[in-house]
C-alpha cells in the first residue's frame, strides 16, 4: 500500500487546511491503517498540537468502534465550550461508517451548525456506508490507496462512449462496477475530484446490483456524458 504523503487527495486535504480553507465538517474515508496519522496531521494543522489531553481535541469513538449516542452528546456538548488553548476545537468521530442511526441522527444539527470556533471530522473506512444526511452536511472525500486496482481514463468523446456502450451491455454489473472504481482513480489520480465522486457514486450504486447492466449504464451516460448537475440527485436516492 503505497505511503498517504504521496495521496493526492490527501495532499488537497492538506493544501486547504494550510490556506485556511477549513470546512466546519469533513469526512474522510481512508484505510484504517491512516486514520490515526490523519487525525493527529489535521489536529496538529487546525489545533496547534495533537497531543491526548489536549483540552480542544475531543475524540468520539475509536478505531474499531463508533461512539454510541450517549458519547455523541457528549461531544456536542464539549464542542460548544469556548476554546481553552487553541483558537478552535475540534471534534473527531472516528469509525463514522459504523454509527447506529440514533448516535448518527444526534449529529445531524451539529454537523449543519456547530459553533463557530468548532471543527468536525468524520473518519471512517467505507464511506459507502456514512449516513446520507451526515455526508451531505460534509465536505466529503475518499482517500484511494489500492495499489491492486488500475486507474483507466473513461471515455471522452462520442466516438469512445459507443464504443463503450458496444462493449458493456452485455457485462455483468460487477465487471461495470470494477470499472467504474479504475475510472475513479484515474480522476483522483489527475485532480478531477467532482468528477470521482460522481464516478464512486456510481460505483457504489452498481454494488448494490440493484440496476441491471443496461440500466447503470444508462445511468453513467446522464450523469457524466450529459448534464451531471441535472441528474446528480437521482444517485442520493439510489444509494
Amino acid at each position: 500500500m503505497p505511503d498517504l504523503a504521496s495521496n493526492v487527495v490527501w495532499q488537497e486535504i492538506l493544501a486547504e487546511t494550510e490556506s485556511g480553507n477549513i470546512p466546519h465538517c469533513r469526512a474522510i474515508a481512508a484505510p484504517a491503517k491512516y486514520h490515526q496519522e490523519i487525525t493527529e496531521t489535521l489536529a496538529r494543522k487546525i489545533l496547534g498540537s495533537c497531543r491526548p489531553e489536549h483540552p480542544d481535541f475531543l475524540v468520539a469513538g475509536t478505531l474499531d468502534k463508533a461512539p454510541n449516542i450517549e458519547l455523541c452528546r457528549q461531544l456536542i456538548a464539549d464542542i460548544a465550550l469556548k476554546p481553552l488553548e487553541s483558537p478552535r476545537r475540534l471534534g473527531v468521530i472516528m469509525s463514522a461508517d459504523k454509527l447506529l442511526l440514533p448516535a448518527a441522527n444526534s449529529l445531524l444539527k451539529l454537523a449543519e451548525e456547530p459553533p463557530s470556533h468548532a471543527v468536525l471530522l468524520f473518519l471512517m473506512e467505507d464511506g459507502r456506508l456514512f449516513l446520507p444526511t451526515l455526508r451531505s452536511r460534509s465536505r466529503f472525500s475518499t482517500i484511494f490507496l489500492d495499489e491492486k486496482t488500475e486507474a483507466r481514463a473513461f471515455p471522452s468523446s462520442n466516438s469512445e462512449w459507443v464504443k463503450w456502450l458496444a462493449g458493456t451491455r452485455k457485462s455483468d454489473v460487477e465487471a461495470i462496477a470494477d470499472e467504474l472504481e479504475s475510472w475513479t482513480n484515474y480522476a483522483v489520480n489527475n485532480g478531477k475530484f467532482t468528477t470521482a465522486s460522481l464516478l464512486d457514486r456510481l460505483r457504489i450504486i452498481a454494488g448494490k446490483k440493484n440496476l441491471s447492466a443496461a440500466m447503470l449504464c444508462d445511468l453513467i451516460i446522464l450523469t457524466l456524458r450529459e448534464d451531471s448537475n441535472k441528474y446528480e440527485y437521482i444517485l442520493d436516492d439510489l444509494r
